[in-house]
């Protein structure tokens, strides 16, 4: 168990490294793209990803959760995110494949009412790529633009649960996180001329390093004997973070050695980033089904529909030597379904064939994004979601693999714009202690 959890360790932080989690030239604007990359499970309900909480799932996207987890079942959980893309503008096309390890997090009980988790995740990313040839009257001229980085968010979790009845569930919880990395645009420009590599750089960069913090809560109630309805919220206020630009402009003879790079200009200013307010809120509805009967056996199905709506206020910055950032109020409206043969899948593990222990998920969602065209108009996403889950029963814990799928396509209702359409695939593993090997365990000597 411990040479998987460092091996899966070990892939995350080399997956931090590359930083390459979109290629959308959108990730140009502000600090990059938010939260592009999602967890197995959610993402395969079209993104709800505050309102399914369950004990054997490590959800910090609602820190409430955290006292949902069982008492000596710790949970360590790693999730790796691909994206193939495919860029349409007229009659050009381009295919962009990223990816990067998404998150690592690990969660426990701390008590009866409070839980604990902690982890590291991505906040943004920038990634993109072109090329663009113009002839002046005399030369031709190259211009290749680029951007790359990505913030990332080292939180700490808490919740407490008000109210844990077998009925009635009351809980709110908190998310303190420390946000650091950089993110960059740059341009170069180049001659092209088989005689000379000389050309010129421009580069933005944003360093930010700052606290960040966002609060959960969720109410659940038990109907009757086969029925059970969830509300959550969550919310990150209005925060300023503090943060460093940089803008860079140099000659170079040969644009591809940094030796012969000659600085024309350097500025480096601190200033804040304004984080509009972040809201989100969710309902889960869970229904038992009849039972099916089998020749020996009765299998105890779930169905349970998601729903969640969220609302982000745009963001801006106070830096004198930038421009305002083109960015507008964003949203979305995310559905889901998901069937769970075997409600008790731990007590009948025995019994059940291979389809039966498995966890199936649908969703699809619509976004109103945070990006508008020349034009003034909003870029839209809509996805459709799917994906399944399957527990790791060779010891007997609440481990389990994830595996989720979305297909769709973004872009903005107007000529000569660029559209992408986007298949990702998303990779999961909770991992959690046997039932003879407890993690954190308490001892007592008589």
């Amino acid at each position: 168990m411990h040479r998987i959890i460092s091996l899966f360790f070990l892939t995350f932080f080399l997956g931090v490294q590359a930083q390459t989690i979109t290629s959308n030239t959108l990730s140009y604007y502000g600090i990059g793209e938010r939260s592009i990359g999602n967890h197995s499970i959610y993402d395969a309900l079209g993104t709800n990803n505050i309102n399914l909480l369950d004990s054997a799932q490590l959800n910090f996207y609602n820190p409430a959760s955290y006292s949902l987890m069982s008492s000596g079942n710790t949970l360590f959980s790693i999730g790796i995110y691909g994206r193939l893309s495919k860029y349409t503008n007229n009659d050009l096309e381009e295919f962009r494949f990223s990816s990067m390890a998404d998150h690592f997090a690990l969660g426990f009980k701390m008590r009866k009412r409070m839980g604990l988790s902690f982890g590291l995740k991505p906040f943004s990313s920038r990634g993109y790529s072109f090329t663009q040839k113009q002839f002046t009257g005399t030369d031709s001229i190259k211009y290749i633009y680029s951007g790359n980085g990505g913030i990332q968010d080292l939180y700490l979790g808490y919740s407490f649960a008000f109210i844990q009845k077998k009925q009635t569930k009351l809980s709110i919880g908190a998310n303190a996180s420390f946000l650091f990395g950089s993110i960059a645009n740059e341009r170069q420009s180049i001659l092209i001329d088989a005689n000379t590599s000389s050309g010129g750089v421009g580069r933005n960069t944003m360093e930010l390093k700052a606290f960040h913090y966002e609060f959960g809560s969720f109410f659940r109630q038990v109907i009757g004997k086969k029925h059970e309805v969830t509300l959550s919220a969550v919310i990150a206020p209005d925060q300023n973070l503090n943060a460093r630009a940089t803008e860079e402009l140099y000659a170079a003879a040969n644009i591809n050695t940094l030796s012969t790079y000659d600085t024309l200009d350097y500025i480096s200013s601190t200033g804040k980033i304004q984080l509009g307010l972040e809201s989100k809120y969710g309902l889960a509805y869970q229904m038992s089904l009849p039972d099916w009967k089998r020749k020996t056996r009765s299998l105890h199905p779930l169905l349970t529909f998601l729903v969640s709506y969220n609302s982000t206020i745009s963001g801006s910055h106070d830096f004198e030597n930038l421009k305002p950032w083109p960015s507008i109020n964003s949203s979305k409206l995310a559905l889901g379904l998901q069937f769970t043969p075997e409600a008790k899948l731990y007590e009948n593990i025995s019994t059940l064939k291979a389809l039966e222990k498995v966890t199936y998920r649908i969703g699809a969602y619509s976004a109103l994004l945070p990006y508008v065209s020349a034009n003034g108009n909003q870029y839209t996403e809509q996805a459709l979601t799917v994906g399944f889950g399957m527990p790791i029963l060779a010891q007997q814990g609440l481990s389990s693999l994830n595996f989720s799928m979305s297909a769709g396509k973004r872009g903005v209702n107007e000529p000569l714009s660029t559209s992408e359409e986007f298949l990702t695939f998303n990779f999961g593993l909770v991992i959690s202690p046997s039932s003879f090997d407890r993690w954190f365990r308490k001892r007592k000597l008589d």
